[in-house]
């Protein structure tokens, strides 16, 4: 083995990852990269102490706010009541950045549009303010027009069903050096699935997560989300494992996570505040109905079967 990995592994592998159009660096989660540019930067632009969170569709703006708070940072939160451009316009001049994210992590509901990103990025980098924007790898996104606007930042991170990873692209207006990059595991694997692929739903349609909200609303690609009234979708999930229906890796229950994660969660996601819709949600790849052609009725036999031999109902 080797013990005496350099610094130098780690900033050949971002000077490779990088073009004529955006530096790049390389991290192993999203929550590494954020707490990088967000505490790399209020270390480098002091003078800028204040910054501001859009706090919707991600969970990682829940794993930074401890520690600003911890460190007396002065935040600014978008509310309820105002949209995004009144808050741009209302922030305080000397912000050093405005962190948002353009996805909902679980359910790949489309939060902002390329057209509204590039405009969130182009007001935020006229009032000299960085704009960390938080990206799903499986959408399809023009970065290079982000980048035109010299303080854009994306966090590009791997989806609910990808091996962890996360890749920054930023311009030459971000100066501030990395603070923990080069302490990583310099072995990275960035490869990214492809979501070209678009599955429709027959059997399973009516479960659609899509198809019990607003139907303007754009979804990443890459994932399906049904809502399974009356059960407890952990249980679905874990009898489609169990039967080998499915693998762990392409399977996600909301359910299955710790109380005090899911207590987090309504801070960024609304409809999580109800416990019932936690409970009946189910997220599946796209790629498990690609691989198991007989999936969607295998699933449909699984929930019929399990409300059959319940004694209790949900909701």
């Amino acid at each position: 083995m080797n013990h005496f990995e350099t610094p130098e592994d780690y900033f050949k592998l971002n000077q490779s990852l990088s073009t004529e159009y955006s530096k790049s660096r390389a991290y192993h989660t999203l929550q590494m990269a954020a707490y990088d540019v967000c505490f790399s930067l209020l270390q480098f632009l002091s003078h800028k102490p204040k910054i501001a969170i859009i706090r919707q569709g991600s969970s990682v703006f829940e794993s930074l706010i401890p520690i600003f708070l911890r460190q007396q940072t002065p935040i600014q939160f978008k509310t309820v009541q105002q949209n995004t451009n009144q808050f741009l316009e209302e922030i305080d001049k000397e912000t050093n950045f405005v962190i948002w994210s353009a996805e909902n992590e679980i359910t790949g509901e489309i939060l902002y549009s390329q057209t509204v990103c590039e405009e969130i990025h182009k007001k935020l980098s006229e009032k000299r303010i960085f704009s960390i924007q938080v990206l799903q790898s499986s959408r399809r996104f023009n970065k290079i027009d982000i980048l035109k606007n010299q303080f854009a930042i994306i966090l590009e991170t791997s989806g609910l069903f990808e091996p962890t990873y996360s890749q920054t692209f930023f311009t030459d207006k971000l100066k501030a050096p990395t603070l923990v990059g080069s302490f990583q595991d310099p072995k990275f694997n960035l490869t990214k699935v492809s979501s070209e692929t678009v599955v429709e739903l027959k059997i399973l349609a009516a479960f659609e997560y899509k198809n019990l909200f607003q139907a303007s609303i754009d979804y990443l690609q890459d994932r399906k989300n049904f809502i399974f009234k009356d059960i407890s979708a952990e249980l679905l999930m874990q009898k489609l494992i169990l039967q080998k229906i499915i693998t762990q890796n392409l399977i996600f229950a909301p359910s299955s996570l710790p109380t005090w994660v899911l207590e987090t969660f309504k801070n960024w996601w609304p409809e999580a505040e109800k416990p019932v819709f936690i409970l009946n949600t189910l997220v599946i790849s796209n790629q498990a109905f690609l691989l198991n052609p007989n999936l969607e009725a295998q699933i449909l036999e699984t929930y019929e079967k399990i409300k059959k031999e319940s004694t209790w109902a949900v909701g």
